[in-house]
């Protein structure tokens, strides 16, 4: 967030207002009306006046009064107005370079600003015409401690991506079982005392995608569908967007280079989430610009530990990768004393010694392996035995890289950090209907929550009262509508499935002397997860938000796309690299025959053309339109312990996670209701 001195308070109305006077002259401002602030928080104040037309005159905003035109950051139009005529050409150089407006516009952009009060702040703008525009802020104090409570010097958020309510019940059943009814242990995630429910919409939808899932948290500002940490206007630039500031810029400023960043994911480290933590941007797909700029503005997003997938992203094509401006950034950040690593190898041995400063772990080109093919899931999974992964073998398990994240942030932090973790493919698998691979992304997701919860209690529980954690459990939003629909019937192993999907599931049949026990008999190993994903009794998953595709839920040994679609009849067909009749079909029963399975009728077509390999086939050119499971807007858990972690009761949006957790970070949360 570049520097710009100013205070002041603002909220806002419609995102397009026409005004009352002048019916060719329509005002936006953003940030948005209602949108909230934290006490000393940067944002930019950009207003658009539109014409149908001509370019409104005069575009005056007043920010509590204080006129803020002259300073507007754009440069001249026409008629030597700032702003006049289309122009978005930022005057300050220091800024990302504006892209040019509408032609028919007026515009004004003013970068970091800041309300030093609490309250409700105004901002009114208004042209020559008589068109008007008036928007309020609400700003939120954080920073006073309150008089006996501790502090969280170190914050970590552990963000299971696309986890819901269901989610979390398959991993618990699968992972810990069930006797007579009741769960034999909870998950990790089950142990934090408070547990509240989240509102996961975006600015612009119902649904969320992940990218304003996360910055939505991080910013406390609802952003559009592909945008992190900005607001929308009216330039092509996707980096030149008004921004919002971060919780960890934030909390950064005050406390300077002693607060560290850490981002650590299973997706590509340029992926949505971890970008909505330190990039603004409104196009999460522009990867390249995204790793140029997580190491660009590391003074200011104090980035210290990045570690996920994505490697492809950092080298030049000469070094193996496939940037094209020949930008080695492995090399800057080794150079600016970053451990640079590749392997599972690497990282423990990292693990076994001191402390490193700051780590750039890249253990995939792009999203990591899941935990499903990583572990190997008995003897079902080949994914990484294949002549094209072949050099993928040697990836960390989260839970590793969280142990080093915490390990370096720790004894580099004296002024503490925060730390986001993501499980990033318990939604990618529920896109795909890959319900094995999700419910082993969510285990895997939740031995992460263990170790962030055994280093919360070392610090909440030791000597220094300033260095205690608050350790935040939550989801960006639902994905599939994942949801357990019963269990197997033991007379119809998976290899030789019934005539029907009622008898297969049998989840109500009663039975004479109810002989039959309707409940899973995985087995689960010593690393926590079954043995053998494909019991007699094995947990069935439906999609409420998928599209239609055949199932006959036999765990597939290569990842793959849940649907494919005939491109004649737009029907979803037998996967021919995922089930039967093909000869090639991957995922055969125990007897050796692969199965079609059932065609299940979903709930949305979502078409697209895709490949039928589990890794972007770049070995396979056979091409098909497939159908994936969408987003989902039901609310998701949020589980919290430590400081202030009785905040987060109750029902509430996604954006009051943000003051919350600022103010468990300040120690000024407010006390327990008794």
């Amino acid at each position: 967030m570049h520097a710009s001195r100013l205070v002041v308070p603002a909220l806002v109305l419609p995102l397009f207002a026409a005004a009352p006077a002048t019916a060719d002259t329509r005002i936006r401002i953003m940030p948005p009306a209602g949108a909230t602030f934290a006490v000393g928080q940067r944002f930019d104040l950009r207003v658009e006046a539109t014409g149908d037309t001509t370019a409104p005159r005069g575009l005056t905003v007043l920010l509590d009064g204080r006129d803020m035109t002259t300073r507007n950051s754009l440069a001249p139009g026409s008629n030597g107005e700032l702003g006049f005529g289309g122009t978005g050409t930022a005057i300050d150089a220091s800024a990302s370079p504006a892209a040019p407006a509408p032609a028919t516009s007026s515009n004004l952009l003013v970068r970091a600003l800041s309300f030093a009060t609490p309250g409700r702040h105004e901002v009114t703008a208004r042209t020559a015409d008589g068109a008007t525009l008036t928007a309020t802020y609400d700003v939120g104090a954080w920073q006073a401690p309150r008089a006996g409570q501790r502090p969280a010097r170190n914050v970590i958020v552990l963000l299971g991506d696309g986890m819901g309510v269901a989610a979390r019940t398959a991993a618990r059943i699968v992972s810990k079982g069930q006797t007579l009814g009741k769960t034999n242990a909870p998950l990790a995630m089950d142990t934090l005392p408070v547990t509240g429910l989240v509102m996961t919409s975006s600015l612009n939808a119902t649904i969320t995608d992940s990218a304003p899932g996360m910055s939505s948290y991080s910013t406390g500002h609802k952003a559009n569908n592909n945008h992190v940490g900005v607001y929308p206007d009216n330039t092509p630039d996707h980096f030149d967007n008004p921004r919002v500031e971060y919780v960890g810029e934030l909390l950064r400023r005050p406390r300077g280079r002693g607060f560290n960043v850490g981002l650590v994911t299973t997706a590509s480290v340029i992926d949505a989430t971890p970008a909505g933590n330190a990039v603004h941007t409104s196009f999460r797909d522009a990867y390249y610009d995204i790793a140029t700029r997580l190491y660009d503005e590391r003074a200011t997003n104090g980035v210290t530990v990045l570690m996920g997938g994505g490697a492809t992203y950092f080298s030049p094509v000469a070094k193996g990768g496939t940037r094209k401006d020949d930008r080695d950034l492995e090399q800057a950040y080794a150079k600016d004393g970053y451990v640079v690593m590749h392997t599972r190898t690497e990282l423990k041995a990292s693990l076994a010694g001191a402390p490193p400063k700051a780590v750039l772990g890249l253990f995939h080109p792009r999203h990591m392996s899941v935990a499903f093919d990583k572990v190997g899931a008995g003897t079902y999974s080949d994914e990484l035995a294949l002549t094209r992964n072949k050099d993928l073998r040697d990836q960390p398990m989260l839970p590793e890289m969280a142990s080093l994240a915490l390990k370096s942030l720790a004894a580099t932090s004296p002024k503490g950090f925060y730390l986001m973790i993501e499980g990033a493919s318990i939604d990618k698998q529920e896109h795909e209907s890959e319900a094995d691979r999700t419910i082993w992304d969510t285990i895997e997701f939740d031995q992460t929550v263990q170790v962030a919860l055994d280093f919360a209690k070392a610090t909440n529980t030791d000597a220094d009262p300033a260095n205690d954690t608050l350790v935040v459990v939550t989801a960006d939003h639902e994905s599939g509508g994942f949801s357990i629909i019963g269990v197997g019937n033991e007379r119809y192993a998976p290899s030789v499935i019934g005539k029907s999907v009622r008898d297969y599931a049998a989840t109500f049949r009663f039975e004479p002397a109810q002989t039959l026990n309707f409940f899973t008999n995985y087995t689960v190993g010593p690393d926590g997860y079954p043995v053998n994903p494909d019991p007699t009794k094995k947990l069935l998953i439906g999609f409420a938000a998928g599209p239609d595709r055949h199932e006959n839920w036999i765990s597939n040994r290569l990842a793959q796309v849940g649907t494919v679609v005939d491109p004649a009849s737009r029907i979803a067909v037998a996967n021919p690299r995922r089930d039967g009749p093909s000869a090639d079909a991957d995922n055969k029963g125990t007897d050796g025959k692969a199965y079609p399975g059932f065609l299940l009728s979903g709930a949305i077509e979502n078409g697209a053309t895709g490949c039928l390999a589990a890794d972007g086939c770049p070995d396979d050119t056979r091409a098909n339109p497939v159908a994936i499971a969408g987003h989902t807007a039901s609310d998701v858990p949020l589980s919290a312990d430590g400081p202030g972690a009785w905040q987060f009761t109750g029902v509430y949006e996604n954006t009051d996670v943000f003051l919350k957790l600022l103010r468990s970070a300040a120690g000024s949360y407010p006390r327990v209701r008794q």
